[in-house]
């Protein structure tokens, strides 16, 4: 008895036994139904590619930025003068009491009566030559006046749109 070829057929041989025979299409399908267990990396490096050539194609390259024209005006307006000095605004006791404070602003000789003015004074001194809201500040408080008083000094110069603004010890 004998078998097509390219069958697993046992066949009887000269010895009795059965012999069977090595089939082609059985060991195709397992080496398929294992599969590869890589990934298939072609494509991508495909795509890698296409994009670097796109990249390099449609890119543009300009002059660089960090050249600039320093072309400076023929007059120049002559800048304000800066605060030699800081504006100071030094809080005393009136009369040996704490509840009531003299206020006095310098580099001005004004001295007002309350908080409010004190606003008032900062807003006009900030409107002179060579103040803006970065000059500095100093809330300068001597012998024992109340905490509220340096408060209500520091927000007077906070509304008046200071911005350099610090406490002092005497």
């Amino acid at each position: 008895m004998t078998s097509p070829p390219g069958t697993d057929a046992a066949l009887p041989e000269a010895g009795g036994r059965e012999v069977v025979h090595f089939d082609r299409l059985r060991r195709r399908l397992s080496r398929r139904s294992r599969g590869l267990s890589g990934v298939n990396v072609a494509p991508m490096i495909d795509m890698t590619f296409l994009l670097l050539i796109f990249f390099v194609v449609t890119t543009t390259f300009e002059k660089r930025e960090g050249v600039l024209s320093t072309r400076m005006p023929a007059e120049t307006a002559a800048a304000p003068p800066l605060p030699v000095k800081p504006v100071v605004i030094r809080l005393s006791p009136a009369g040996g009491e704490a509840e009531l404070a003299v206020i006095a602003v310098e580099p001005t000789d004004q001295k007002p009566g309350d908080f409010r003015r004190l606003y008032e004074v900062l807003v006009e001194l900030r409107g002179r030559p060579g103040f803006d809201d970065q000059t500095p500040v100093i809330v300068r408080a001597e012998g024992d006046v109340i905490w509220d008083h340096l408060v209500n000094a520091w927000n007077a110069a906070i509304r008046a749109g200071y911005q350099n603004i610090a406490f002092a010890e005497s």
